[in-house]
């Protein structure tokens, strides 16, 4: 900057006019208005860079920037990061979405850049998102200046659905639903909360009336795509298992369930599979697929060419693991397979069942202390650190360090995102109510 122009600035400044700057703009200002407000701060707090977010006339209104962004705060969407190699800085910066500054003529000092279209766009989704959040803060901008592009890596909601965009084109959205129930195995671990997508493209239209809700960047775009890749290739090879008959198949054929548990050349063997209804303790039990399906060993054997001339589905296939169980299971003696039925129904096996590795024990996830049968939520991780809250008294909260030898728990399930923001609620709730005794004491 040249001396003319330095001074031209001091002087557009003291007359009360921020008129040069624009959204987007990064600039070098005080945090303090008067000396008092001054001594207050610690030196090296006393400046901070800004991002111009909104101009109206002579008045400018910015994010400020910090390098330490609140740990406590574990809500992506709170803060936006600048990484120092893309703006030539020392240390990496985090734009805070909480607040929005009106900056005055005393707190200029000078403009230090500008920021990349695709970075103020992404900015401002987060505002958006946060401002029609659940949030207690929200940034206070109208929604005018926050005129966004819907890119890759939104999520919006539409007709009560939640839908991830996976490209935009001149006719649309094309977009994977995300299901609202998740389902085990099947779901993406992801700025601490899961995703589980239907891997199925739909296109909505772009006039249609809909609500961001989310918002990834780059790197997190890269690995949704990843996530929705493999689990399109493990469906494309679930149902080519399905389309062939081979052992352990579970069929469906003129009404009928079957299990395949054996074949040669000429003929499929199989054995009738039973109602649900009958008691465990009077029949065998397959595990197929991870299913539990029971039978009274009624077997037949047909003719293959017979049977594939005629219309059958492949319901499911048992894995090897569960196919030799099954032959277990086929030349138990009546007492034997009586026991085993017991174990696969017992309370015990099932929550063995359910045991996982520590690296399985994240928020949303509810566990069972084995020791005094009660069940937690946790909240937050880090590390082996657990934040853990008592579902039935969230008065009874705690840290836990986890060790795989000395773990207590055992896996219970993971809420959906509706279930979870219910008890986030009611926690919240409880931690006010605290706050607020704790101050009138």
């Amino acid at each position: 900057m040249g001396v003319i122009d330095f001074f031209k600035k001091i002087i557009e400044v003291r007359n009360d006019d921020l008129s040069f700057l624009n959204a987007g703009d990064i600039i070098w200002a005080r945090r303090y208005k008067n000396e008092e407000e001054k001594n207050k701060m610690k030196q090296g707090h006393r400046e901070s860079p800004y991002l111009i977010i909104k101009k109206k006339g002579k008045r400018v209104w910015a994010l400020m920037e910090t390098s330490n962004p609140h740990q406590e705060v574990k809500w992506n969407m709170l803060y936006y990061p600048l990484g120092r190699l893309s703006y030539d800085m020392n240390k990496n910066s985090y734009i805070s979405c909480l607040k929005v500054y009106e900056l005055k003529e005393i707190q200029f000092v000078e403009t230090i850049g500008h920021i990349k279209d695709y970075d103020l766009n992404q900015i401002k989704k987060h505002l958006y998102i946060v401002k029609n959040s659940e949030f207690p803060y929200k940034p206070d901008i109208e929604d005018k200046y926050l005129d966004f592009k819907i890119s890759p890596g939104d999520i919006i909601r539409f007709d009560d659905n939640k839908y991830y965009i996976q490209s935009v084109d001149d006719e649309g959205y094309n977009v994977y639903r995300l299901k609202n129930r998740l389902k085990r195995g099947h779901t993406l671990y992801l700025n601490n909360t899961y995703y589980c997508f239907t891997c199925i493209l739909n296109k909505i239209k772009i006039n249609k009336k809909y609500q961001l809700i989310n918002t990834f960047n780059t790197g997190e775009i890269e690995i949704i795509n990843n996530y929705i890749n493999e689990e399109k290739i493990k469906q494309l090879m679930n149902i080519e298992s399905r389309k062939k008959m081979q052992i352990g198949s579970l069929v469906k054929y003129n009404n009928n369930h079957y299990y395949l548990y054996d074949e040669d050349e000429t003929n499929f063997y199989l054995c009738v599979l039973s109602p649900e209804s009958l008691p465990h303790t009077k029949v065998g039990i397959f595990k197929i697929g991870g299913g539990l399906y029971k039978t009274l060993f009624v077997k037949i054997a047909y003719p293959k060419n017979k049977f594939l001339e005629n219309n059958y589905k492949i319901k499911r296939v048992a894995t090897s693991e569960e196919i030799i169980y099954n032959n277990k299971i086929m030349n138990m003696s009546k007492s034997e397979r009586i026991r085993a039925n017991k174990l696969l129904y017992s309370k015990e096996n099932i929550l063995e069942n359910k045991t996982r590795s520590i690296n399985d024990y994240v928020p949303m996830v509810i566990i069972k202390n084995k020791n005094n049968g009660l069940y937690y939520l946790i909240t937050n991780r880090d590390g082996n650190v657990i934040d853990i809250v008592n579902i039935n008294n969230f008065g009874d909260s705690f840290s836990f360090i986890l060790e795989e030898d000395t773990n207590p728990f055992v896996y219970y399930r993971i809420l959906s995102k509706e279930e979870y923001d219910i008890y986030l609620d009611k926690i919240n709730e409880l931690n006010k109510m605290i706050s607020s005794f704790e101050i009138n004491k």
